[in-house]
């Protein structure tokens, strides 16, 4: 039986996916493929190249000290409470806003390529994807067909990059005659294409957050996030069905660009794996099967050798 994990898309929130990777390393839980999408992808794709948890945790703690993270701009993307009084900060920030708007408008993103590109060229180590460890996958969005694009093989890096480019914020990876964005545009919870590579039991890790009622949209980026995020809402919730399991850790009260709040984003992922530990322990096959299956395949290829 093949068993795929599939990581969901949700920026800092994909944290939760470590603390399921350490409870399933401890537990001894053993899966065939991983298939990532967005900050999914980024965590699938380094863990796929060196699957040890504490590397992995250990190289994401020292990116936050890199230049290349600084330079992401995530503190600056956080809108700061204004209070309703304060007359002039209201003036300062509604100019601010309408000089940005301008300027965007002549622009086919917020922030510069290079910025994403090196945050994940840092983390990702170079190589194809068919050289991973663990087999790996990815899915992005063209932007001129509008059609999904799942990444099995090939340059690792440029796949998860195309997988993570939030449209608006990061300009389209331009890759074989197609604009390549985020892939949460189409499939933030790639369940699809983990079983159209073969799984026979998919595991999904769902951190995309609840929809809340939200009354504050004050301006037309609130207006965009909003209708971007109920779209993606609906259409994982549509795809959650295909999933034989579903992990969803307890992650919606933070936001996408909470990294500062890493280790409460891991634990939430641990305790949401545990809760499934005795599940999977029952529906899946042991360590022990593993090898003795791997055993019987290698003295079956002997003996057909020797004939």
């Amino acid at each position: 039986m093949k068993v795929a994990l599939v990581l969901g898309g949700g920026g800092a929130r994909g944290l939760a996916h470590l603390g399921v990777f350490k409870v399933f390393e401890k537990e001894k839980i053993k899966f065939d493929y991983i298939v990532g999408c967005s900050f999914g992808a980024i965590i699938g794709a380094m863990y796929a190249q060196t699957p040890q948890v504490a590397l992995v945790e250990k190289r994401l703690r020292s990116f936050v000290q890199t230049e290349a993270y600084r330079k992401l701009g995530i503190d600056k993307m956080k809108r700061q409470p204004v209070q309703e009084e304060d007359y002039f900060k209201q003036l300062t920030n509604s100019i601010r806003n309408r000089v940005m708007l301008n300027v965007v408008a002549s622009r086919i993103s917020v922030l510069k390529g290079e910025r994403i590109k090196n945050a994940v060229y840092y983390l990702v180590k170079p190589g194809k994807i068919e050289d991973t460890h663990i087999p790996f996958a990815c899915n992005s969005t063209d932007l001129i067909t509008g059609r999904p694009v799942l990444f099995t093989q090939g340059d690792i890096r440029k796949a998860v990059l195309a997988s993570s480019s939030i449209p608006g914020f990061f300009p389209p990876i331009q890759l074989d005659g197609k604009m390549l964005v985020d892939g949460a545009v189409t499939y933030n919870l790639p369940i699809k294409f983990a079983r159209a590579l073969g799984a026979d039991f998919i595991i999904a890790v769902d951190v995309h957050p609840v929809l809340q009622k939200e009354e504050n949209l004050n301006n037309v980026f609130d207006v965009f996030l909003r209708a971007n995020t109920i779209t993606a809402t609906l259409l994982t919730e549509e795809s959650l069905h295909e999933a034989d399991l579903i992990i969803t850790p307890d992650v919606g009260q933070y936001l996408w660009y909470d990294f500062d709040r890493a280790e409460h984003i891991v634990r939430a992922g641990v305790e949401a794996a545990y809760a499934h530990v005795e599940t999977l322990k029952q529906c899946l096959p042991s360590p022990k099967i593993h090898r003795f299956r791997k055993l019987l395949r290698l003295r079956m290829s002997s003996h057909s050798s020797a004939e």
